[in-house]
């Protein structure tokens, strides 16, 4: 059974909050760009342009004085979404890496296809939950809401089990890592803001920056294990 995190858009208040949070996402583009700038393939430069994009869009939400509804629903999707999106391409990076971490067919399929059956899943329940759930007195769009949920999290999953096959392979340490991290962030860390004085839109983003420090380590791990 798969534990369906409910995603909570938060705005941050106050000065301090708003600033944290534009520190937060100012940090994210650093790293991200740095992994566009020593990433070469195309998986990987999808990966970190996703965030890189990400953390541009939400520093001009945050930095806007009156951001508009269009503003704040690109930033809540695009944070819920792209953090599961950049771990599937890394885990892509990785394997077109180092093929010997490739991993094997399930029911006929390879990655590939059973990564775009995902994602294109996801697409559909996106739209659907967008287009329904607006009406919140409807159990159409609170049934799209719900599989979505449950969709966005079979993914994670899969991201962690490709991430765990790569790691047991040849002791990839940092790949390991990152599937730890993965599993946190999504299913353990948005709980922080019950208990502390802290927002679930600080928790998550903090989060991409790590993520986006582990999948850097990740892929320069394998590419000193394919020079070796």
């Amino acid at each position: 059974m798969v534990y369906v995190r409910h995603p909570v858009a938060e705005t941050p208040t106050g000065g301090s909050s708003r600033l944290a949070v534009c520190l937060i996402h100012f940090v994210l583009a650093i790293t991200s760009g740095l992994g566009l700038k020593q990433s070469t393939g195309r998986q990987a430069l999808a990966a970190f342009g996703i965030f890189f994009g990400h953390s541009l869009l939400c520093l001009l939400r945050h930095t806007h004085p009156n951001p508009g509804s269009l503003q704040r629903l690109l930033c809540d999707k695009s944070r819920r979404y792209s953090s599961v999106l950049f771990v599937t391409l890394i885990v892509g990076e990785l394997q077109a890496i180092n093929p010997s971490t490739k991993i094997g067919d399930f029911f006929g399929a390879d990655w590939d296809r059973l990564a775009f059956g995902l994602w294109t899943g996801t697409l559909a329940l996106g739209i659907g939950s967008f287009w329904f759930g607006s009406n919140r007195g409807s159990s159409v769009g609170a049934g799209f809401i719900k599989l979505d949920a449950a969709h966005l999290g079979l993914c994670v999953l899969w991201n962690v089990y490709c991430l765990w096959h790569i790691a047991i392979r040849e002791e990839h340490w940092w790949s390991l890592g990152l599937a730890l991290l993965v599993l946190l962030n999504h299913f353990v860390l948005w709980r922080l803001p019950l208990h502390f004085n802290i927002s679930q839109l600080e928790v998550a983003t903090v989060g991409m920056c790590f993520t986006t420090m582990f999948a850097l380590n990740a892929i320069q791990e394998q590419l000193d294990a394919v020079g070796s």
